[in-house]
């Protein structure tokens, strides 16, 4: 609001009172900002109990998905390789041996006296070095001018156009430099053919055809794939990273076996006991949220108003609703041999926690640990069910799906309530506003008829002076 002047010194009354009447007016905007803090609050609460929502969601779909269920894990400890597993992997065992290594083909030239002589022809003119693999789609192609052909400078090009070559200029001893070209990938696909167009000298310095294994260069180290036996049938792979044997398994291989190994793939019931510990624990987390959020705290007798410790959302209604809802699924019976949730350890907790709230959920490890050890299809069954209507998971997903959902037309109860809170800031904006703008009005009439009394005021002072003055002096 504007700030006004004081007024005239004619009546040193009216200031103070002006200044009361500003602060009475005034009273009618307090009304309005304590609404507004008060929805603000409960826009804010509601945000926090859509993120416990909203973590609760994440953990619930989990749990509905077969993936989760089928997750596997390897329970064999391997020399010759290592392995990972998918949902997709099968549950067995496997007999694994590793006969060969893939290994990457490394070429060097002969010795050269120094790493900075010219190898190639000095024309004046470029020369192109072309290099083809099998397993890469275009050839690696480097252009050297006539400075560019010693060993360092025929290096420097190769690593510059980042091809799947490697090169490096290896000092033997003094006197013995040699420059080394090593594939970037394994196997046979990455052999290298080495050609050099415009310039016959460094093509006879250089040149190779992994094909016919002729030329200058030397072969350090052979391409070789990788080949594993997995229960008798060979599989031959460029990379010793192997995906596609069998489904779901990623072998690493590290060496040559030395014996047959076993690969024991089995259920990760870790990974599904966790999936049920993190939903438990974003259930609790929800559950503590509301009950933070809708708090009363009971004051004496006579008492002014409510408790300022009170939940933002305390007796509100739609949250009532969501805890009611959500609750009541725990206790549907699911069809199947588990039907309820007692019977893989989860229970509902009839006394109180910590923070004050009911009905917390509690997990007996060793039980669920049996149940997903010795039953783990009923288990899944009873979380996912027909993954439509039935399955504790299935139901809960929809449910909160709905509650949470921002679509439009299809605005669940979170969505709803926060616009609502919003359309009535927006008014109380509005009524703010125009209530300032009222105010402003009234104190500027004050100001003038004030002002107008004021020089009254002042004028008939000034003439009882006078006549005062008139009268002492007769």
């Amino acid at each position: 609001m504007a700030t006004i002047s004081n007024l005239g010194i004619g009546s040193a009354g009216l200031g103070e009172l002006y200044n009361q009447l500003e602060a009475a007016e005034k009273t009618k905007l307090t009304t309005i900002t304590s609404q507004q803090s008060t929805y603000n609050a409960q826009l804010s609460a509601y945000g926090k109990l859509q993120s416990a929502m909203t973590t609760l969601q994440t953990a619930t779909a989990t749990l509905g998905k077969t993936a989760t269920w089928n997750s596997t894990s390897i329970s064999s400890t391997n020399t010759a390789f290592t392995a990972t597993t998918a949902s997709e992997a099968s549950i067995g065992s496997f007999v694994v041996n590793v006969n060969k290594l893939a290994k990457a083909q490394a070429l060097s030239t002969g010795s050269i006296a120094t790493n900075t002589e010219v190898l190639g022809d000095t024309t004046g003119t470029t020369r192109t070095i072309t290099i083809t693999q099998p397993g890469t789609k275009d050839p690696l192609k480097v252009e050297l001018s006539d400075t560019d052909t010693s060993l360092t400078g025929i290096a420097s090009a190769i690593n510059k156009a980042n091809g799947n070559v490697t090169a490096s200029v290896v000092k033997a001893k003094e006197g013995d430099y040699r420059l080394m070209l090593t594939s970037k990938t394994t196997g046979t696909d990455g052999e290298m053919t080495i050609d050099v167009a415009g310039d016959n000298k460094l093509q006879a310095a250089i040149g190779y055809d992994s094909k016919t294994k002729t030329g200058s260069l030397s072969v350090n180290t052979v391409a070789q794939n990788a080949v594993i036996v997995v229960n008798d049938i060979e599989i031959e792979r460029q990379s010793n990273i192997i995906a596609d044997a069998l489904p779901g398994v990623t072998f690493t291989l590290k060496a040559e076996s030395k014996a047959d190994e076993t690969l024991e793939v089995t259920r990760a019931t870790d990974a599904n006991q966790k999936a049920v510990s993190d939903w438990v624990t974003a259930y609790n987390s929800l559950q503590s949220t509301i009950n933070s959020l809708t708090k009363y705290v009971a004051v004496d007798s006579g008492a002014d108003g409510q408790s300022s410790s009170n939940g933002a959302l305390v007796g509100d209604a739609n949250v009532r609703g969501i805890q009611t809802q959500l609750r009541g699924l725990l206790t549907n019976v699911q069809a199947g041999t588990v039907q309820i949730m007692a019977q893989i350890g989860i229970t509902q907790d009839p006394v109180r926690g910590s923070d004050g709230t009911l009905g917390n959920l509690k997990v007996d490890t060793t039980k669920l640990n049996k149940a997903l050890t010795e039953n783990p299809d009923a288990v899944q069954q009873y979380f996912i069910g027909d993954g439509k209507t039935t399955g504790l998971a299935t139901q809960m997903s929809k449910t909160l799906d709905s509650m949470l959902s921002t679509s439009v037309g299809k605005e669940g109860v979170i969505q709803n309530a926060k616009d609502g809170i919003n359309k009535t800031l927006k008014n109380l904006n509005k009524r703010y506003d125009t209530m300032e703008a009222s105010i402003e009005a009234t104190m500027a009439r004050y100001k003038a008829q004030f002002s107008s009394l004021d020089v009254l005021v002042t004028k008939m002072t000034s003439t009882a002076n006078y006549l005062t003055q008139q009268f002492s002096q007769s």
